[in-house]
Order: structure tokens, then sequence, then C-alpha cells
């Protein structure tokens, strides 16, 4: 299926999961503690992200100043802010995925993952095996 389609597919029934997920969960606990569950998992992700957003900053940092290029830290940046955005989507799943991608250990998987897929078939044009030749020959300009 098409990246885009699933993403649209994804938006259109998140919500639904969602307001699902609570109903079912505020059944079994009552109103009051599931909105307490709610705002202590939006406080915890809000703490981890501001926490590993700045780990992962500096290992940028740290990367870049070594000459190294930081493709997993920028992906684990990118993943970071993906987890900020479902942080705020008031819900169980939305907060249960945007935690998962929180966890250093969790994420560093993901971000493993998506490196290994995303740069498999990329080489630098001036690497040696990139299939680039040169050309020796003569021309002449006619206007």
């Amino acid at each position: 299926m098409n990246p885009l389609k699933l993403a649209i597919l994804a938006l259109l029934l998140l919500p639904i999961a969602e307001i699902y997920v609570l109903i079912r969960v505020g059944s079994v606990l009552g109103f009051l503690p599931t909105l307490l569950l709610l705002g202590s998992a939006a406080l915890a992700g809000t703490y981890l992200m501001q926490t590993q957003g700045l780990k992962t900053f500096a290992r940028i940092q740290q990367s870049l100043e070594a000459g190294r290029i930081p493709a997993q830290d920028m992906i684990e940046g990118g993943l970071i802010l993906i987890a900020g955005i479902l942080l705020l989507i008031p819900g169980f799943l939305s907060d249960g995925a945007s935690l998962i991608l929180l966890l250093p250990a969790s994420r560093r998987l993901i971000a493993a993952y998506l490196v290994e897929h995303m740069l498999r078939d990329f080489q630098p044009p001036d690497s040696p095996d990139s299939g680039a030749r040169t050309l020796e020959g003569q021309f002449r300009r006619e206007d």
C-alpha cells in the first residue's frame, strides 16, 4: 500500500481507536482515574521528550565536531519530534506510541532499522565504487 494512503488511513482511524480505548478504560477505572492516568502519561512523556531531546542534540553536536555524519542521531531526533506530536493527541494509544519512541532502547532500534533501510543504497558521489567514469576526449565549439 502507498505510504501516503497508509498515513491518511491511520489519521482517520486513530481518533476512532482513541475514543474507543478511552471509553473502555473509563468504564473500568472511572472518570477521574482515567483522567489522572492520561495526565501522568503526558507529564512523563513531556519530561522524557525534554531530556532525551537534549541528549540527542548533544550527541549530534559531538558527532559533527568529530567530523562524523550523525545519521542515526538525526533520525532519533526526528523520532523524538514525532513522539512530541503524538503527545499532543489525547488518548492512550498515541501516548503509548509516544512513550515507546521516547525510550532510548526502543528508539535506537527503530532508528538503526531506518538508517539501514534508508541509506542502504546510498553511496557518496566521490566514492571509488560509485560507478563514475572519466571520459577523455577533445571537443570543438562550433557557433
